[in-house]
């Protein structure tokens, strides 16, 4: 058995396998939108971010739940492809701004904890806490989901890649995390209105916010200081960063006939003047989203 097919087994391991779903944000609809250049133009040697360009992308709830609240305590993630056919950028972008496991291994474990116990109906809290307690790297992604309400829309929220790509901007090169801000800033639910929104309000939360006008967000790099860990995503940053904006990606309107609900956001897909991240779980990515395109592809019952 393979890496890959390990780490969806994992997932379904935790999640149930649910046929014609990702193994992994498993609930989620597609948009539309485009790309536009920052101006003045970014000191960034990315040729493909030079012009406007097609945007697709796909917001969706964390967890392999295919009916899972919008209100729960997980991140909200988008792929987003931005560029044609002949060049494109994929990314996987959450709205944590770390990840919740440094390879493999620890990741398959980190699921393997929360499988639901029969007796309980869920994760064993005991179980949870020996994971934690033996894999303090872990913890500070649990903290920063417990201690941040849940995005107002998908629209108010901040998404991060976890993985710091490797840029050309000056000399010498750099490395930076993404950072996809809300133009309008990030808003959360106070927990009245999270009381009262229904399970699945993040959809018409964006048709809502589209009929107003395309949602905006500027497209960032968080640039590395020399303290800051390049090698392990579930590690913070901390303290200010240079910030550089690429751009800004406008959502126009909700994919109505699902063409883009089955793209995979595969983050390999990298165009040229970036360099791939070197952390552990990158690699592991691209392979495992192959299992699981190939999973779904089964007919949905």
């Amino acid at each position: 058995m393979t890496q890959a097919e390990k780490l969806i087994d994992a997932l379904n391991g935790t999640f149930g396998r649910h046929k014609g779903y990702r193994a992994s944000h498993a609930k989620g609809f597609a948009a539309t939108g485009r790309f536009l250049p920052a101006s003045p133009r970014a000191a960034v040697e990315i040729p493909l971010l030079r012009s406007e360009q097609p945007v697709f992308a796909r917001f969706s709830v964390g967890g392999g739940k295919p009916a899972i609240s919008d209100k729960s305590p997980t991140v909200r993630g988008v792929g987003l492809t931005i560029g044609s056919e002949v060049e494109i950028w994929s990314m996987a972008l959450i709205s944590a701004p770390v990840f919740f496991a440094n390879s493999g291994q620890q990741l398959r474990e980190f699921l393997a904890a929360r499988v639901p116990d029969p007796e309980i109906g869920g994760p064993n809290p005991e179980k949870v806490k020996a994971f934690n307690a033996a894999n303090p790297n872990t913890v500070p992604h649990q903290e920063y989901l417990k201690a941040t309400a849940p995005c107002r829309c998908y629209s108010t929220e901040n998404y991060h890649s976890g993985h710091a790509y490797g840029f050309t901007l000056g000399t010498p090169p750099v490395d930076a995390r993404l950072l996809l801000e809300p133009e309008a800033g990030r808003t959360g639910l106070t927990d009245e209105e999270l009381a009262d929104v229904p399970d699945d309000y993040l959809h018409s939360a964006m048709l809502a916010t589209l009929s107003d006008g395309p949602a905006r967000w500027i497209l960032k790099l968080l640039v590395a200081n020399t303290k800051d860990e390049l090698l392990d995503p579930t590690v913070p940053w901390v303290g200010k960063h240079r910030e550089v904006s690429l751009g800004t990606v406008e959502i126009k309107e909700l994919d109505a006939g699902n063409i883009h609900q089955a793209r995979v956001f595969d983050p390999a897909c990298i165009p040229a003047g970036v360099d791939a991240p070197k952390d552990e779980v990158f690699p592991l990515r691209s392979a495992a989203y192959a299992v699981s395109k190939s999973r779904r592809s089964e007919q949905r019952s």
